[in-house]
C-alpha cells in the first residue's frame, strides 16, 4: 500500500472544549480512541477559519475519562476560552506507534476488502470493494465498504467477521455469513 512520508500531512484528532479552572486548562473532545497522542511536549496544531496556531502540550490529565490539557502560551481561562472550538491536529509523522494488531483508520482507507468465505466456496469475485470509511459507534466500529458498482456495504468490525488486516498489502479479509451481501 502506498504511504506518504507524513512530514507535512496533518491528522485531525479532536476539538478544543470548554475551559477548566483558571490556569488555561481545557477539555478535549477526541475524534477517536485515545492512542497516546496527547503527551507533554507534543506539538499540537489548532485551527479554525480565522486563526491557526501551534503549541506544545504543557500538561495532560484525565477527568471522567476525558483529557484535560494545558498548552504552552495558554496561561489563563480567557486564553482557553479564545481557542474553544478549534480543531486539533498533529503531524502524521508525530503519530504514536500503535500496538501490534491496531491500526489508524487513515492507513486503512482505500484497502481492498475481501470475503474469504466466498473465495473458499469458489464463488469467485471474493473482493467486496474498497474501504471508504470506518464508522465509530458505541457498540463497535463498522467498515463502510464501497463496491465496484458504487453500493455501500456496512460490515461490523468484530471478530465474527474480521479475519485479518494486512496493511502493507492493502487487504482487509472478512468472512461473511451467506446472504450478508444480498
Amino acid at each position: 500500500m502506498r504511504k506518504t512520508d507524513g512530514s507535512q500531512e496533518k491528522v485531525l484528532i479532536g476539538k478544543v472544549g470548554s475551559p477548566v479552572g483558571i490556569k488555561g486548562e481545557f477539555r478535549v473532545t477526541l475524534y477517536a480512541q485515545d492512542s497516546g497522542n496527547l503527551k507533554e511536549g507534543k506539538v499540537l496544531l489548532l485551527e479554525r477559519v480565522e486563526k491557526t496556531m501551534s503549541a506544545a502540550v504543557k500538561s495532560v490529565r484525565y477527568q471522567k475519562d476525558r483529557p484535560v490539557i494545558r498548552l504552552e502560551g495558554v496561561e489563563d481561562r480567557n486564553a482557553a476560552e479564545d481557542i474553544r472550538g478549534m480543531e486539533i491536529s498533529i503531524r502524521a509523522c508525530d503519530l504514536e506507534e500503535l500496538p501490534e494488531g491496531e491500526h489508524y483508520v487513515r492507513d486503512l482507507i482505500g484497502c481492498r476488502v475481501v470475503d474469504i468465505a466466498r473465495s473458499a466456496a469458489g464463488e469467485g469475485g471474493a473482493e467486496i470493494g474498497v474501504l471508504a470509511d470506518v464508522i465509530q459507534n458505541t457498540a463497535q466500529s463498522i467498515l463502510d465498504v464501497e463496491t465496484p458498482e458504487g453500493r455501500r456495504v456496512l460490515i461490523p468490525a468484530v471478530d465474527a467477521f474480521l479475519r485479518n488486516i494486512d496493511e502493507e498489502a492493502g487487504i482487509i479479509e472478512v468472512e461473511l455469513i451467506p446472504g450478508f451481501l444480498d
